[in-house]
């Protein structure tokens, strides 16, 4: 009896606190990401192909929100950690005006990483469901992981994933 209510208990800890199991991603085939219509922060367009052949971390947010705020720090850290490495991270802005009114928002936050404007009319496209929403891109340009919101965890799962990537070296494919 002991031993069945202490299996309910770690089954339960593990569905109730994300991060504890560890869960092995499935053989399935990855979605291509969607081609990005992108302007940098002058206006111009921007063209998501030259990031292929790069693991890409796109961090979709806005002006706005405030855990979006929060992640600027981690997502400093992240890019410096994989510099040279082949990972690139780039803010994706939605949803917060013009680049002559983001521009200024970058360099009050101290961003350190690309930052592009985002096509709204992508929301849907895109998936987004709220900010922030980060997206693995694999170097040959399909969706390996997505993840909803902020918190303590999620820098961590994501660079469990981009090493992940990295291990199947330079022609490995993801899926």
């Amino acid at each position: 009896m002991k031993r069945q209510l202490f299996g309910a208990a770690v089954l339960a800890a593990a569905i109730i606190v994300p991060g504890i199991a560890s869960v092995s991603r499935p053989a399935i085939s990855l979605k291509p990401m969607v081609e990005l219509k992108l302007q940098d922060l002058n206006g111009k367009p921007f063209d998501a192909r030259q990031l292929k052949g790069k693991i890409v971390v796109a961090d979709f947010w806005a002006t706005w929100c405030g855990p979006c705020i929060s992640e600027i720090p981690k997502l400093n850290e992240l890019q410096k950690a994989y510099t040279g490495k082949g990972v690139e991270v780039v803010g994706v802005t939605m949803a917060s005006g013009e680049p002559a009114e983001v521009k200024p928002f970058v360099g009050k936050h101290g961003m350190q990483y690309p930052v592009v404007m985002g096509d709204d009319d992508q929301t849907y496209a895109l998936g987004l469901e709220g900010y922030p929403t980060t997206i693995l891109i694999t170097k040959d340009w399909k969706i390996f992981n997505t993840y909803v919101g902020a918190g303590p965890q999620k820098l961590k799962l994501i660079q469990a994933d981009i090493d992940t990537l990295l291990s199947r070296g330079p022609s490995a494919s993801a899926d």
